[in-house]
């Protein structure tokens, strides 16, 4: 089975990729390129106790910074 952060993580992945309209493989590989999935990782302990919608929000706050868009 696999632990609670991992479960977390799937559950962050799917609900970015939703609000985009793309798929968990292309919101893996964006999240990998722009330093979100280390965010995620990092600051499970802080991050976990947000709402998803939150945490996605920053993470798509996140790669606009990166990417500038």
């Amino acid at each position: 089975m696999k632990n609670k952060q991992e479960i977390w993580t799937a559950m962050i992945l799917t609900g970015y990729a939703k609000r985009l309209g793309i798929t968990v493989s292309e919101t893996a590989a964006r999240l990998l390129s722009d330093g979100g999935l280390g965010y995620l990782e990092d600051c499970y302990e802080a991050l976990h106790t947000q709402s998803n919608e939150d945490v996605i929000d920053e993470l798509i706050d996140m790669a606009a910074k990166v990417t500038g868009e």
